[in-house]
C-alpha cells in the first residue's frame, strides 16, 4: 500500500510540476510539440520494448524469430488497413487504445478481476472524453488522416457527452462498489486520477496533457506491472536484467521512428502528427492483444499462489 501511494505521489507530483511550468512560460507550439513527442518516444514507447521476453514466458516453444514475425505481420497489416481505409483504421484504433488504457488504470488501481466492461467504460473516460474536449483542436490532423473534410463540434456537444462518459463510469464503479466487486480506495483513487485527467486537458493542449498521461500513468505502470511479472516468474530477476531486456527493441523503434519521420519529411505538424501516431499504433495492436494476456496470467498467477 504504501508503495503504491509513494508512486502515485510522484507522478502526480511530476505532472503539477511540469504543468505549472508550461502555464507559466507557455513555450511556443514547435518547442512544446518536440519535447511533448520526444517524451512519448523516449519514456512511452518502452514500455512495449519486452513483450518479447513476456512472449517467451508464455510457452516453452516460442522463439524470439516467431514472436517478430507474428509483431510485424500484425503491424503490416493494420498498416495496409490505414493505407485503403485511414478513417476505420482510425476509429479501430481508437476503440483498441481505448480498452488497453482501461484495462491498464483498472490493474494498477482497482486490481479486480478482468472485467472488460470496466475497463472499456473508464478507457472512455481516460481517452474518448479528451479527444472529444479537444476536437476542434485535433481536426488539423483528423482532416489530414480522412479524405474528406471533418466539420467541428459544437460546445453544448462536447460538454453533454464528456458529462455522459464521465457519469457512466461512475455509475458502473458505484455498483460494483455496491455489489463488493471494488473496494472503497479503489474507487476514491479512479476518482481522484479522473479528475485529475480532466483538468489537465482543460488547462493544457492536447499533447502536452497526453504525453503527461502516456509517460506518467500508463508506460510507467505497465513497466512496473512487466518488472513485477517477470519476477514472479523468475527469482533472481533484477531491475538491471529488466532493463537490458527493454534496451533492444526501444532503441530499435526509436531509430526506425527517426528514420521514417526523416524520409517522410512532414511539412507541418498535422502532417507530423499523423505519421507518428499511425506508427505508434502498428506497435499497439500486438502488444495490447499481448498485455491482455499478460493481465490474465498475472491473476490466474496470484490466485494459484493463494
Amino acid at each position: 500500500m504504501s508503495s503504491f501511494f509513494m508512486t502515485k505521489y510522484l507522478q502526480y507530483g511530476f505532472a503539477l510540476v511540469v504543468g505549472s511550468f508550461y502555464l507559466m512560460f507557455t513555450p511556443d507550439d514547435d518547442l512544446t510539440n518536440i519535447i511533448a513527442l520526444t517524451a512519448i518516444l523516449f519514456f512511452g514507447v518502452p514500455h512495449g520494448a519486452i513483450d518479447h521476453k513476456i512472449y517467451l514466458k508464455f510457452s516453452k516453444k516460442s522463439n524470439v524469430r516467431k514472436f517478430i514475425l507474428i509483431y510485424v505481420s500484425v503491424g503490416l497489416g493494420f498498416l495496409l488497413w490505414w493505407v485503403l481505409m485511414p478513417l476505420k483504421a482510425l476509429l479501430i484504433f481508437i476503440i483498441l487504445s481505448t480498452y488497453h488504457f482501461g484495462q491498464e488504470l483498472i490493474e494498477d488501481i482497482a486490481e479486480t478481476p478482468k472485467n472488460p466492461l470496466l475497463n472499456l467504460s473508464w478507457g472512455l473516460i481516460v481517452l474518448v472524453s479528451p479527444i472529444i474536449l479537444k476536437f476542434n483542436d485535433l481536426l488539423p490532423t483528423l482532416n489530414f488522416i480522412g479524405s474528406q473534410p471533418i466539420s467541428r463540434i459544437p460546445k453544448d456537444f462536447q460538454i453533454i457527452t464528456i458529462l455522459v462518459i464521465y457519469l457512466v463510469g461512475y455509475a458502473y464503479v458505484a455498483y460494483l462498489l455496491f455489489t463488493g466487486v471494488i473496494r472503497r480506495v479503489a474507487v476514491i483513487r479512479l476518482t481522484f486520477f479522473s479528475i485529475y485527467l480532466l483538468l489537465s486537458y482543460f488547462l493544457l493542449p492536447f499533447i502536452v496533457a497526453f504525453a503527461l498521461y502516456f509517460v506518467l500513468f500508463h508506460s510507467i505502470n505497465a513497466m512496473r506491472h512487466q518488472f513485477f511479472w517477470m519476477k514472479d516468474r523468475s527469482a533472481d530477476y533484477t531491475f538491471i536484467i529488466f532493463l537490458k531486456d527493454l534496451s533492444p527493441f526501444s532503441l530499435l523503434t526509436i531509430a526506425a521512428m527517426y528514420s521514417l519521420i526523416y524520409y517522410l519529411d512532414p511539412n507541418d505538424w498535422a502532417v507530423f502528427f499523423t505519421y507518428f501516431f499511425v506508427f505508434i499504433s502498428l506497435l499497439t495492436l500486438p502488444h495490447a492483444m499481448l498485455f491482455d494476456e499478460l493481465y490474465v496470467s498475472k491473476n490466474t498467477f496470484h490466485q494459484t499462489k493463494e
